[in-house]
Formats: structure tokens, C-alpha cells, sequence
């Protein structure tokens, strides 16, 4: 009678114990939702159906490229209805619902869009829909947040021919304002700007004096921020070397004592403004005879 020996029982399904190891070694990981959702968006896009193999992207990576342009990778003619399929292939890549007014008014030089709420994936697919054409821009009260910021910066330098900017009414951070004031000094065109009520603090100094040094504005709106000190200095170390700026509006700010002298200084030796309000600011009594002073050394201000 044969007896059952389990050592000896063996079947096909039996592996050793070197091929079990080499198994667990080719095992790959197992994709994330983005990661199939990248392979999905490919596969519509490109028509491939499954027939191209999408690399596996980590979370960090897909992070990463939420941080630039949609990448398109066919080109369209540099006309209104090339912008427009732009900026449709860039909300199918993004997932994102195609905005009507953003679609339409990309076949237009000048752009304004004012209160209403714009998504980071709106500014995305519209930042990599504007080309060189756009000669005004207006983004007012738009709720801009920091990464919209950082995405429409990337996409303001193909505006060559830009000459007004109007983003007021949008809260800007430090970071932000640091980039969006690099971007504005690249723009050679760029003729007027308006950054009011931004919540722009007078931390931000430096970069405030950088856009005041701008070669070729000539109107500048910086109302209902809140400048201090710090922020006046560098606007009047600006106003020395500027030859280009006609009006200037910071109005409604904190200028008070020191810094309506460190500003004033810069207006003493400036002769091209013509239009500077500094209202609602609570001069003071130092305030007041520092603008005094200035009155007495220049009398060409058309309106103060």
C-alpha cells in the first residue's frame, strides 16, 4: 500500500526556494490613481489606445509638473484660432472643464477679465494659450492664489508686445511678488500697472524698488497696499534714476514720518513725474514739511 509522504508529494506549482526569490525581485509596483490617470489622458490624447507604454511617474514627479506649462506637443499657427485650440488641448490635458469667456476672448489683443473666480488649472491652460500678440492684459479680482501666480509669470514672457497689466485685487505673497517682479522687468513694452490692493507688505521692499526702476513705465498704481519705511526707501532710491514714470499712485498706504522723508527724497531730484497722489496715508507733521520742501524744489507736478 503506498503511503502519503508530504516531503515527497511534488507538483508543477511547487517552486524552489531560489525561483521564489527571483519572483519577488520582478514583482513591479503596483500604479497609483494619478499614475493611471497619466496613462488614460495619454492614451485619449494620442489616440494609441493602450498601445504606448506611459512610464510609471511617482507622486513627487506629477507634483512637480503642476508647477509649468501645459506641455502641448503640437504647434498651432499664431493666430486667434490657433490660440483657441491651445487652449483647449490644454484643458483636455488638464481634466478641466473649457471656459467659454477665457475661450473666446483669446481671439482679442487686449484681455480683461474682473470679478469672478478663476481655478489654477483655468490660469494654467490660459497662460499657455497667450502668445505674442496680447497687448493688455486685466486680471482683476480674479482670486489669484500663489501657484497662479507663479504660472501666469511663465507665460507673460511670450507677451513681448504687452503694454498694460492690471492685477489688483489679488492677495500676493512675498515669494510670488519676488517672481512677478522679476517677469514685469522683462516685459519691454510694458507701459502701465496696476498692483493695487494686493496686500503687498512693506517687507516686500526690495522688489517694490526694482518695478519702480522700470525703464519704460509710465504709470504705476500701488494703492491700498501697505507700505511702511522699508518700502518707501527703495521707492525713492528708484525715483532718482527713473527718467520714464509720469504717475505714480500709492495712496492709502501707511507713509507716515520717516518714510514719507525717505520718499520724498527720490521726488526732489526726479523730473518726470508729473502725477503723484500719496492721499489717505497719515503724513504727519514730518510729512508735511518734507512735501513742503519738495513743492519748493519742483513745480512740475500737474496734480499732487
Amino acid at each position: 500500500m503506498e503511503t502519503y509522504d508530504e516531503i515527497s508529494f511534488d507538483t508543477d506549482l511547487d517552486d524552489d526556494d531560489d525561483e521564489t526569490d527571483q519572483t519577488r525581485d520582478c514583482i513591479l509596483p503596483r500604479l497609483s490613481f494619478d499614475a493611471k490617470l497619466i496613462a488614460h489622458r495619454s492614451n485619449r490624447l494620442n489616440q494609441t489606445f493602450g498601445q504606448i507604454s506611459v512610464p510609471f511617474q511617482s507622486s513627487a514627479e506629477i507634483q512637480a509638473h503642476d508647477d509649468i506649462l501645459v506641455p502641448i506637443r503640437c504647434k498651432s499657427s499664431y493666430n486667434h484660432a490657433g490660440r483657441r485650440r491651445m487652449y483647449e488641448k490644454s484643458c483636455q490635458m488638464l481634466d478641466s472643464t473649457i471656459d467659454g469667456q477665457l475661450r473666446s476672448l483669446l481671439a482679442y489683443d487686449n484681455i480683461a477679465v474682473v470679478n469672478r473666480s478663476l481655478s489654477f488649472n483655468d490660469i494654467r491652460a490660459f497662460s499657455t494659450a497667450i502668445e505674442a500678440n496680447l497687448e493688455g492684459l486685466t486680471l482683476s479680482s480674479v482670486g489669484l492664489t500663489s501657484r497662479s501666480i507663479d504660472m501666469l509669470c511663465q507665460g507673460l514672457p511670450k507677451c513681448v508686445h504687452l503694454n498694460l497689466l492690471d492685477l489688483s485685487w489679488n492677495k500676493i505673497n512675498k515669494q510670488s511678488f519676488e517672481i512677478l517682479a522679476d517677469t514685469i522687468n522683462h516685459l519691454p513694452l510694458l507701459i502701465y500697472l496696476s498692483l493695487s490692493n494686493c496686500g503687498i507688505r512693506d517687507s516686500y521692499g526690495r522688489p517694490i524698488g526694482e518695478i519702480c526702476r522700470h525703464k519704460r513705465l509710465m504709470d504705476i498704481n500701488l494703492t491700498g497696499n501697505e507700505f511702511e519705511e522699508m518700502a518707501c526707501i527703495f521707492i525713492g532710491n528708484a525715483l532718482t534714476d527713473n527718467t520714464s514714470l509720469k504717475d505714480l499712485n500709492i495712496s492709502w498706504n501707511f507713509i507716515r514720518s520717516y518714510a514719507t522723508i525717505a520718499l520724498l527724497r527720490g521726488f526732489e531730484t526726479n523730473r518726470t513725474l508729473t502725477n503723484f497722489d500719496i492721499s489717505w496715508s497719515n503724513l504727519g507733521y514730518d510729512g508735511s514739511v518734507a512735501l513742503r520742501r519738495v513743492l519748493i524744489a519742483n513745480t512740475g507736478y500737474g496734480v499732487l
